[in-house]
């Protein structure tokens, strides 16, 4: 559907409001003077500092499998739904309970909008994690490559309800979906598993292997939801902050201290530096740590028309140097060590070119 068609939107659901990201961006979107009523959903209520922080907008608590939910919709006359249900694992573990918010929920969203007689606009927060982390996936992942028949868990459910929403928008041909497939977030105020992680004195890394990781910073995730919202760019895209890290870089951009592991030892030992048990050890974060995946970007910039503020690596040392753990090594000690060891380097290559010393060195 061209997005001219489609009128700004004038009242707002946002599913998942009790999480960060659903209650956030229900409280960017109240802030907005061309929005005249955002009303957040979720089955479970917010806490008491992120229900104040949604005024001046509406909670309503309500179960997404109940009948009452659009009637919500019809009696509010919501014309643009935010779903950010899916929001519920980023800080915790996929569970059977998940799952049921997930898939189930989304379905139930979905249907709801697809009946509704108000509804023109769509939009779905999900994840990079569709993809996987595997040996063989290309360097850059577009939009076009799917998980397929080898996604399990949490990527499976998640294009499980991709698929609900493409649905939807077959049968509503007068109603615009986009869906946002967010890289890992992490910032200051967000509570992730992956930031968890990075919050412990050391961290766990695989001899041999250094994976590749492309964040997404807490801010730019709300500002792609909220972009998404008034502009009405139709179409999946994926949402990442410029450039990818290696782990071994993330870990000291964060000030925290490396613990070199072989291969099988690696996931007891995430296990055991974050006080779980072993089986409690989500397979597909795992899968992520050992191999990442880096983005191609090219339609979040040209087509969806959105260009996140900061960098991965900027996202790392903002988190680093204002989140809720104090660095186990200075954040900026690291960035000044590295400065230092690139204008030696750069010396050393001037060095060489002017044949001196018979040698270059290839930066």
């Amino acid at each position: 559907m061209s997005e001219s068609v489609v009128s700004a939107p004038r009242v707002v659901m946002v599913t998942g409001a009790s999480t960060f990201v659903g209650g956030y961006l229900v409280r960017r979107l109240a802030q907005r003077p061309d929005i005249e009523r955002v009303i957040g959903v979720d089955a479970v209520p917010p806490t008491k500092t992120m229900h104040r922080r949604m005024e001046p907008a509406e909670f309503i608590r309500v179960d997404y499998r109940s009948h009452i939910f659009g009637k919500i919709m019809a009696t509010n006359e919501v014309d643009t739904v935010v779903h950010c249900s899916t929001s519920v694992t980023d800080n915790h573990f996929p569970s059977a309970s998940t799952k049921d918010a997930i898939v189930f929920g989304s379905m139930r969203v979905f249907a709801a909008c697809q009946k509704s007689e108000t509804v023109k606009r769509v939009v779905m927060r999900s994840s990079t994690q569709v993809y996987g982390s595997r040996s063989r996936n290309p360097a850059l992942i577009t939009e076009d490559l799917g998980g397929g028949s080898a996604a399990i868990g949490h990527p499976r459910d998640l294009l499980d309800a991709e698929a609900y929403a493409r649905s939807m928008a077959r049968r509503r041909t007068d109603l615009d979906l986009t869906i946002l497939r967010l890289a890992p977030i992490l910032g200051p105020n967000i509570e992730t598993l992956l930031g968890s992680l990075f919050e412990r004195p050391v961290v766990p890394s695989i001899v041999g292997r250094d994976a590749r990781l492309q964040l997404l910073h807490e801010d730019d995730a709300l500002g792609a939801l909220e972009h998404a919202v008034v502009a009405g760019r139709p179409g999946t895209y994926n949402i990442a902050g410029d450039g990818a890290i290696s782990m071994s870089q993330a870990i000291r951009l964060s000030g925290r201290v490396p613990l070199p592991v072989v291969g099988p030892a690696f996931g007891p030992a995430v296990a055991a530096i974050r006080g779980r048990g072993r089986g409690q050890t989500d397979r597909v974060q795992l899968a992520y740590l050992r191999f990442g995946n880096a983005f191609d970007t090219t339609r979040m910039r040209r087509e969806f028309g959105f260009e996140p503020r900061l960098s991965t690596r900027q996202v790392m040392e903002d988190t680093a140097r204002h989140g809720r753990a104090e660095p186990t090594i200075g954040v900026d000690s690291f960035v000044g060590v590295e400065q230092r060891v690139a204008s030696l380097a750069r010396r050393f290559a001037g060095i060489g070119s002017s044949g001196r010393h018979g040698w270059t060195v290839d930066l």
